[in-house]
């Protein structure tokens, strides 16, 4: 029909001396050409423009995709920063989220690789001491996160240091302080996670994983096996983070960094003995809970046992 067909519209601006032109298609206005025309002695006439869906979509896109990090040091499995990854192995999309069904946790799938050239351990972590992760990235907005180690292989997850709020705190270059307990097992290629549960933008869960090399040293005041399993939500598992608030983990383990006392608990199933990955069940959320908290300005308060020096990955 007629009304569907793409119809030209001048409009001419007099002070501009420009002349415009818009395109539309029966979906509101989608192209303007600008000519350095003449004025013409035209009435300025009213035109009602309708923002189209693709001007919509593409600032959507734009919206979810900044923002995102990915940690550079140590580094993680099929990254460009990984030595032992090259040409058509590496992924430039290590800053996506894990899929939303929880079929590429953990790791984006690449704990799969570790036993293969890919998973070559790219540092080795003495229990015991102190380092420093970092990641690269766009402004993260803000968030909460955890790093945490895994013996077996990706199995299981045992959090080394949680940080709840404002992590990752700024854009470009950042680094998380974190201790290797020292009864750590001696494990030829263990695998090392940072998580990240953003703060705004959709509900999702990042991680990145790389191949470490852990030593024991001896006992540690807190054990290693006795520290809490990784957070997990918005996988499908029945767990989710609330929308514009840094989550507050329910065991986030001995040592940790607080940076927002208002941090909002989690969702659904998410008492720390039934974080896991998902089971594919369906209606699986006990949705919201009913809570008050009381907002207040952002503080910091770091919570570590002991005392010890921050060391840099190497």
């Amino acid at each position: 029909s007629d009304e569907c067909r793409p119809s030209w519209y001048q409009v001419t601006d007099e002070l501009m001396n420009h002349t415009h032109y818009l395109l539309q298609d029966g979906g509101g206005f989608i192209a303007w050409r600008i000519l350095n025309l003449p004025a013409l002695n035209t009435v300025w006439k009213t035109i009602t423009m309708r923002i189209t869906t693709l001007a919509s979509g593409l600032s959507l896109l734009l919206a979810s995709t900044s923002g995102h990090m990915q940690m550079s040091n140590p580094p993680p499995l099929r990254s460009e920063f990984n030595p032992y990854t090259t040409g058509r192995n590496i992924d430039y999309s290590m800053t996506n989220p894990l899929r939303k069904d929880g079929s590429d946790f953990p790791c984006k799938g690449y704990h799969l690789q570790l036993s293969t050239s890919l998973g070559e351990p790219v540092i080795k972590m003495q229990g015991g001491k102190s380092y420093r992760m970092s990641f690269t990235g766009g402004a993260s907005q803000g968030g909460s996160c955890q790093v945490s180690l895994s013996v077996d292989g990706g199995n299981t997850f045992y959090v080394l240091h949680s940080y709840i709020g404002n992590c990752p705190a700024t854009s470009g270059n950042n680094t998380l302080p974190f201790r290797v307990p020292a009864d750590v097992p001696l494990t030829e290629r263990a695998l090392f996670a940072w998580t990240w549960f953003n703060k705004l933008g959709n509900r999702e869960m990042y991680m990145n994983c790389a191949s470490v090399t852990t030593l024991h040293s001896g006992a540690d005041k807190i054990a290693f096996f006795d520290r809490p399993r990784m957070f997990v939500a918005n996988i499908g598992n029945g767990c989710t983070t609330e929308e514009s608030e840094d989550v507050s983990f329910p065991d986030p383990g001995p040592e940790l960094t607080i940076k927002n006392l208002a941090a909002a608990p989690p969702i659904g199933l998410c008492g720390p003995s039934k974080i896991r990955a998902p089971e594919r069940k369906e209606d699986s959320c006990a949705g919201p809970v009913n809570r008050t908290r009381e907002k207040t300005g952002e503080h910091s308060v770091t919570l570590i046992p002991g005392s010890f020096i921050i060391g840099e990955v190497d």
